[in-house]
C-alpha cells in the first residue's frame, strides 16, 4: 500500500526512536547473552524458601531509657483522676449526700463538663498535680455537679 508524505509510519518512527523495542535487536540481544544457568536444587520448594525470607524472627532492639520497659504503660484521663481526687474535699465543703450513686453521678456531671486530657503513663504511676487555671475549672465543674445532684438526688 502506497503512502503519502503526510502519512506517518508508526512502527518506523517507533523504531527510530526506540531502537532496543525492534525485533532484529532483540533477536541479536539474546543471541549474545547466555542462557541463564539453572539454581542448584533447593532441599524446599522455591516458594517455602520465599516465605521463610519474608518472615524472619524479629530482631530485638535495646530501647534507650531499660527502665521503663519492664512497667506496663497505659492511657489515662488526667482529668478524671484529678476529679477523683477532689471529690472528698468537695463533699466535705458541701452537704450532700455520700451514697455511691450521688457520688458517681457528682463525677460523670463534672467530667461531661470538663475537657478530656489524655496521657500515656506507666501503670501505677502517680498523676502530676494541675496547673492552678485546670485547678480552678475542675472545682467549679464539680460545684455545680454536687448543686445539682443535691438539686435532684436519684436514690
Amino acid at each position: 500500500m502506497s503512502r503519502s508524505k503526510r502519512e506517518i509510519d508508526k512502527e518506523l518512527m517507533y523504531k527510530k526512536l526506540m531502537p532496543s523495542g525492534s525485533s532484529a535487536i532483540r533477536a541479536a540481544e539474546e543471541e549474545r547473552t547466555p542462557a541463564p544457568k539453572a539454581p542448584p536444587a533447593a532441599p524446599f520448594p522455591a516458594a517455602v524458601q520465599q516465605e521463610d525470607a519474608f518472615h524472619r524472627p524479629p530482631v530485638p532492639r535495646r530501647v534507650s531509657i531499660p527502665a521503663l520497659d519492664n512497667h506496663p504503660m497505659v492511657v489515662v484521663n488526667t482529668m478524671e483522676s484529678l476529679v477523683l481526687q477532689k471529690l472528698g474535699s468537695v463533699l466535705e465543703r458541701f452537704s450532700c449526700c455520700r451514697c455511691d450513686r450521688c457520688k458517681k453521678d457528682i463525677v460523670a456531671l463534672a467530667l461531661n463538663k470538663l475537657p478530656p486530657k489524655y496521657r500515656v503513663m506507666a501503670e501505677g504511676q502517680a498523676v502530676p498535680d494541675a496547673d492552678p487555671q485546670t485547678n480552678a475549672q475542675i472545682v467549679s465543674a464539680m460545684i455545680q455537679a454536687v448543686i445539682k445532684v443535691r438539686a435532684n438526688p436519684r436514690h
